[in-house]
């Protein structure tokens, strides 16, 4: 145990230098998870945080958590847009308001990302967090059930109807009264 137990299952944290060129591709990869020799002893960690440098491609930091294989652990997910949705090519736009997503799982299951695949995303419809993919092992940890992904009209636009045609604007209550007496 090279960093030593200070209780509840807790390690304290320890400094390791690895070699950038080394590990530069397993933390590119995305996989999250990574069995490092610390001390003399190998550990899996999981890949918290990389700092780079102006350059995309240095690498000036980069923090890990010691795991273990059958202990649930938290992180945040990325959520990855695909296909072409069908408002997009109607003349719509996409806006995603949610980029990760909370998840629980055991380190087995870690995806790299969450996939939401928006090709039937029509005009008006919205994709919300309580309607991601489900993946084996993996919980989403979701507060509320916020928009991941919406097509709307493009703000300023006039949305059109099914037939091509402006839609009606709603009647204003007491409108035809008024200008009948204007």
């Amino acid at each position: 145990n090279p960093a030593g137990d200070t209780g509840k299952g807790r390690r304290e944290s320890v400094d390791v230098v690895l070699n950038r060129k080394g590990c530069r591709g397993d933390l590119r990869k995305g996989d999250g998870t990574l069995e490092r020799e610390v001390d003399g002893s190998e550990m899996n960690v999981l890949v918290q945080a990389v700092q780079n440098g102006t350059d995309d491609h240095e690498i000036l930091h980069a923090d890990f958590r010691a795991i273990s294989e059958n202990e649930v652990i938290e992180v945040e997910l990325e959520i990855e847009l695909t296909g072409e949705s069908v408002g997009v090519a109607a003349g719509g736009m996409l806006e995603q308001n949610l980029h990760h997503i909370g998840a629980r799982c055991l380190p087995k299951n870690l995806p790299e990302k969450v996939v939401v695949d928006v090709t039937k995303l029509n005009l008006g419809d919205i994709v919300y967090a309580g309607d991601l993919p489900k993946l084996e092992g993996v919980a989403y940890v979701i507060h509320g059930n916020p928009a991941v992904v919406s097509c709307h009209h493009p703000k300023g636009e006039e949305p059109v109807s099914s037939d091509g045609e402006s839609p009606t604007a709603p009647e204003v209550i007491g409108e035809k009264e008024r200008e009948a007496k204007g």
